[in-house]
């Protein structure tokens, strides 16, 4: 029974995967190297809880560490309780793993301005050299909503960044996809704080296709229902992203 439900699951990502074309966006011509999930500690603290994950199978642990205390030194904020290692995504065997960083850290989401600090989180992943550049970032913030100061839209080609951000309904929250331009992060700045003007977000066939289905298995990684959607997902991404 099982089975024949991660079948259903597994036709049904590969169905959207393979939809009609959509629109050209950030969200189908970037490919992440990392996905960051970031959302508010529900006991109130003031901390924002992080969790980092790189679909890339060699991305070393030791970078990801210290790309984690490269944000945390942006914020002023050192990370707490930080854990680097390898996570399953595969099911009890744990023949695929996927690297994972865990910790939080203060101030990312701004309360007062109620926006996010996205220039520190670019900057800290910048500047690193092949075969592990990271050239495309996904962000979600979880159970926040979009307001007058969130940016959805900024940046073109000859620009050292370009962000389209929308709001993701399957995993209530803000999300942003992210194309790194340029390596050097002292070029990298994103506005923030200013009230934006109405920028169109992704079209709907477009967030129907792969980033939904990429985020909630992502959230259910640790179930092996979702683990194993995620574990196709990974192994296919690249091919479609090839023949786009």
């Amino acid at each position: 029974m099982l089975r024949a439900w991660v079948g259903i699951v597994l036709l049904c990502a590969i169905a959207m995967a393979q939809g009609p074309p959509a629109s050209q966006n950030l969200f189908n011509t970037v490919r992440p190297q990392v996905f960051l999930t970031i959302q508010r500690d529900p006991n109130g603290s003031g901390a924002d809880l992080l969790e980092v994950r790189s679909i890339e199978p060699t991305y070393p642990a030791e970078q990801l560490r210290t790309q984690i205390l490269e944000l945390g030194k942006l914020m002023g904020s050192e990370p707490r309780g930080l854990l680097v290692g390898r996570s399953s995504v595969s099911g009890p065997d744990a023949r695929m793993t996927t690297i994972k960083a865990t910790c939080a850290i203060d101030g990312i989401i701004d309360r007062q301005a109620k926006g996010f600090h996205l220039t520190q989180i670019v900057r800290a992943f910048a500047g690193y050299a092949d075969p592990n550049r990271v050239k495309g970032i996904s962000v979600l913030f979880v159970g926040e909503k979009p307001q007058k100061t969130t940016i959805l839209a900024f940046g073109k080609e000859n620009d050292p960044v370009q962000l389209q951000g929308d709001y993701n309904s399957v995993v209530p929250g803000v999300e942003y996809r992210i194309k790194l331009n340029s390596q050097v992060p002292e070029e990298i700045t994103i506005p923030e704080g200013n009230e934006q003007k109405t920028s169109p977000g992704p079209s709907i066939d477009a967030r129907k296709r792969m980033d939904w289905t990429i985020w909630a298995l992502i959230f259910v990684s640790a179930i092996a229902v979702g683990a194993l959607v995620y574990s196709l997902l990974v192994r296919t991404t690249p091919a479609k992203q090839s023949q786009k």
